[in-house]
């Protein structure tokens, strides 16, 4: 089997946008609307939901979240959509963070990169109020 080079399709609507962001193992999908509690696990891990709403074959697309405390510094993690083909849908998973605050609110932050030539990116990030609890 060989290994072949994949390059983004040109041309037509270019663009990403954010689908979900959900909190595991519980499953629980993080509201922008309200304050979220997360109960904090040794295994606590975000996965986030992009999809490619443009005509366009998208790729090596950069995924941002960020923890941002009241009491502490900031947790940051990045990591990188591979390939996308419109109307695709692809999860990237966040896990392995230090400690948190407990008891005060906090914002965790996603943003996905824009994509060369994407012009609607206010479908691009999202700020959830989170209270981290223990279990």
């Amino acid at each position: 089997m060989s290994i072949r080079s994949v390059t983004p399709s040109q041309g037509g609507l270019r663009g990403t946008n954010l689908v979900s962001t959900k909190v595991f193992p519980q499953g629980q999908e993080l509201s922008t609307t309200s304050t979220n509690t997360v109960t904090v696990r040794t295994n606590m891990s975000f996965q986030v939901t992009i999809e490619n709403s443009g005509d366009s074959q998208e790729a090596s697309i950069p995924v941002t979240l960020t923890i941002q405390q009241a009491n502490g510094p900031d947790i940051k993690k990045t990591a990188r959509i591979g390939f996308i083909s419109p109307g695709e849908q692809k999860t990237v998973s966040f896990s392995g963070f230090p400690a948190v605050n407990f008891g005060s609110t906090a914002t965790v932050k996603v943003e996905v990169q824009p994509v060369q030539g994407e012009t609607k990116t206010d479908n691009n990030s999202a700020d959830y109020s989170v209270i981290f609890s223990v279990a």
